[in-house]
C-alpha cells in the first residue's frame, strides 16, 4: 500500500486498540514496584478509546479531520502518565497530518517524527528508558531509512520493529527496571498499538476483547432538579462542530471571536480547532445562542448539554429564586480514592473532589468538569499521586476559566498536611501556595502494600505475598507480617527524632483487630509522639502514614 486514507487510518487505530485491549492486562503487570502502579494498561486503553469513539462520530473521508478527532477525543480521555503521553504523540500525529486527505512514507515518517515531539514537551523532565525512548527509537528508524522504504506497510514493520528492540533496551537505560526484571509498562502498550496497526495494514484484523472503561462519574440523581428548582449553574455544553463551506464557512470562522462572543453569555470556556474541527465547552444558561452563533459556520458531529444543577451530584439545589453561586477568589480540587478521604478533604474547605488515585486514574476531563463547577478564579489541584500529576497539569493547560495551580502532592497524607494549614481569609494567594509547599515538603509518608511477585527493588529482597514499606517512593522494608513492616518502615525516616506527629490512614478492608494492633505497637515503640488514626477506606494501601 502506498498511502494512508482516512479510512485505513481508523481502521489501522482500531485495529492498534484492540491489541491493546488483548493485552492490557500484561501491560498493567509491568510495573516498576512490585505493587500495582497506576494500572498503565487500563490508562492507556482508556485514552485510546475515548479517541477512537471520538474519530468515529467524524464521517468525514479527510485524514486530516480523522487524526484532528483522534487527538482531541484522547486529550480529553487521558489518563495516567502514559495515558498523557500517548494522547500526546497522536496529537503529534494529528498535526502533521493536517490538511492531508492522505499520506505516504514521507508523511508517516514526518508524523512519527511530530508524534514524538510533542510527546517529550509533554513531559517536565523527560527519562529514557520509558515510552518516550521507543517512540523515539521509531521515529528515528524512519527518518533514517525513509528513502528506501516502498511503503507504508514497509514503513510500519521497520517501526515497529525498532520500537519492540528499543522496548526490551529499556532496563538498560533505567535501573530501576532492570532491579525490578521489567521493561517499561508504557513503552509496551505503545508497541502494542503500532504492532496492531501494522497489522490491519497487513490484513490481519484482531479480535475484539471486553474492557470496561475506568468511570468516576456520579449517577445523576432527577430528584434535585424539579418544577420549582431554579437553574443557579447553567448547562455545560460540549460540541463538536464541523466547519461547511456551504455556511459562512472555514475560510471566516475566527477561533477568538467565538470565544469573544460566547464569553458575553457564558464562561469556563474551553475551545480548540485542528483543520475544519471546532470543539467546544461553555457553562452558559442559554445553551441556545451558542448553537446559533456555531451553526452559521457548520453543523455539529456531536452535541451534549447536562444541567450543572445534577452533574456529579455536587451541586445542592436552590429553594430561593435568584440564588445563585458566587465567584470564589481561591478554590480546591482534590484528588481522592475513596468517599471516606473525599468527606475529609471536604472537612478541610475542599471545594471539588475528583474520585480517583493508585488504582483509578481520573481523565483530563474529569478534571476539566470539577475546574468548571469550583467556579473560582485561581484553583489549587492536589493531585495526590504522581501519575495522576501530569494529567491534572493537561487539564489544566486546556482550561480557560480559571488560572489552575497543580501543587506536587504523591499521597493524600501531603494533602492532610497542607489543607489543614491553608487560611484564604488571612493570606493572599502566594502565600497560600507558598503555605502548602512547604507542608507539603515537611511531611515524610510512606505506605505499605502487598507484593504482586518476587523481586528485587532498591536493594530489598522482595517475596510474593509479603507486605512490603515504600517511604517516600521508595520501596524499603518487606516483612511477612503488614503491621512489624508499617514499623520498620517508619524506623527508617530521616530525622525521625525530630518528629512529632505519627497518623495513620487504614485502607479497606483493615481489620478492627489490625487497627487496634497498630495503635498499640506505634504507641509502645513511639512513645514521645502523638498517634492519630484515620478510616481512609482507600484501595491497594492497608496503611498510609505520615511523620510530622
Amino acid at each position: 500500500m502506498d498511502i494512508i486514507t482516512a479510512s485505513v487510518f481508523q481502521s489501522m487505530v482500531e485495529n492498534g486498540l484492540r491489541n491493546l485491549k488483548a493485552h492490557h492486562q500484561e501491560v498493567n503487570d509491568l510495573n516498576v514496584f512490585p505493587v500495582p502502579d497506576g494500572d498503565t494498561g487500563t490508562n492507556m486503553t482508556a485514552t485510546l478509546k475515548g479517541g477512537v469513539e471520538a474519530m468515529k462520530k467524524v464521517t468525514s473521508s479527510s485524514l486530516s479531520q480523522k487524526a484532528s478527532a483522534l487527538a482531541s477525543g484522547m486529550l480529553l480521555s487521558a489518563r495516567g502518565n502514559s495515558g498523557v503521553i500517548l494522547s500526546q504523540f497522536f496529537a503529534g500525529i494529528g498535526q502533521a497530518f493536517s490538511d492531508l486527505d492522505q499520506a505516504g512514507v514521507a508523511e508517516l515518517s514526518n508524523a512519527f517524527q511530530k508524534g514524538t515531539e510533542t510527546a517529550y514537551k509533554a513531559v517536565v523532565t523527560p527519562v529514557e528508558g520509558t515510552i518516550l525512548t521507543v517512540a523515539k527509537e521509531g521515529s528515528q528508524a524512519l527518518s533514517s531509512e525513509e528513502g528506501s522504504l516502498k511503503s507504508v506497510e514497509e514503513a510500519f514493520c521497520l517501526a515497529e520493529k525498532k520500537m519492540a528492540s528499543a522496548l526490551q533496551n529499556t532496563p538498560n537505560l533505567l535501573p530501576v527496571l532492570k532491579e525490578a526484571g521489567v521493561i517499561d509498562s508504557g513503552g509496551a502498550g505503545l508497541v502494542y498499538i503500532i504492532d496492531g496497526m501494522r497489522k490491519d495494514l497487513l490484513g490481519e484484523k484482531i479480535e475484539d476483547s471486553s474492557f470496561a472503561s475506568p468511570s468516576n462519574a456520579s449517577s445523576v440523581d432527577a430528584s434535585a432538579f424539579n418544577e420549582d428548582s431554579v437553574l443557579t449553574y447553567g448547562y455545560c455544553t460540549e460540541f463538536i462542530l464541523q466547519l461547511q463551506n456551504s455556511k459562512k464557512g472555514p475560510e471566516e470562522f475566527d477561533l477568538d471571536k467565538m470565544i469573544e462572543a460566547f464569553s458575553s453569555f457564558g464562561d469556563s470556556i474551553v475551545a480548540l480547532r485542528q483543520g475544519n474541527i471546532v470543539k467546544v465547552h461553555v457553562h452558559t444558561k442559554t445553551p441556545a445562542r451558542a448553537i446559533e452563533y456555531a451553526q452559521k459556520y457548520g453543523e455539529f458531529l456531536t452535541f451534549k448539554m447536562e444541567n450543572m444543577n445534577l452533574q456529579h451530584n455536587e451541586i445542592l439545589l436552590k429553594e430561593v429564586a435568584g440564588e445563585g453561586s458566587p465567584r470564589k477568589d481561591i478554590a480546591i480540587v482534590a484528588v481522592a480514592p475513596s468517599p471516606e478521604i473525599g468527606e475529609l478533604f471536604k472537612s478541610l474547605k475542599a471545594d471539588q473532589i475528583v474520585s480517583g488515585g493508585q488504582s483509578m486514574n481520573p481523565s483530563a476531563d474529569d478534571f476539566v468538569r470539577a475546574f468548571k463547577a469550583a467556579n473560582a478564579d485561581h484553583i489549587l489541584v492536589f493531585p495526590n499521586n504522581g501519575n495522576v500529576t501530569l494529567t491534572a497539569k493537561q487539564a489544566g493547560g486546556i482550561f480557560e476559566g480559571s488560572d489552575v495551580i497543580v501543587l506536587p502532592t504523591k499521597s493524600i497524607v501531603q494533602a492532610y498536611s497542607a489543607l489543614q494549614m491553608l487560611d484564604f481569609e488571612s493570606e493572599t494567594l502566594e502565600q497560600s501556595v507558598e503555605t502548602a509547599k512547604q507542608a507539603i515538603d515537611s511531611v515524610l509518608f510512606g505506605e505499605v502494600s502487598t507484593a504482586i511477585r518476587d523481586s528485587l527493588n532498591n536493594g530489598v529482597q522482595v517475596k510474593k505475598g509479603d507486605a512490603i514499606g515504600i517511604l517516600l517512593g521508595d520501596l524499603v522494608e518487606d516483612e511477612a507480617n503488614p503491621v512489624s513492616c508499617l514499623l520498620a518502615t517508619i524506623q527508617k525516616a530521616p530525622d525521625l527524632e525530630d518528629r512529632s506527629v505519627i497518623t495513620v490512614f487504614f485502607g479497606k478492608g483493615v481489620s478492627e483487630e489490625t487497627k487496634a494492633a497498630v495503635g498499640e505497637a506505634i504507641q509502645k515503640k513511639f512513645p514521645l509522639m502523638d498517634y492519630f488514626p484515620i478510616e481512609g477506606g482507600q484501595d491497594v494501601y492497608p496503611f498510609l502514614f505520615a511523620l510530622e
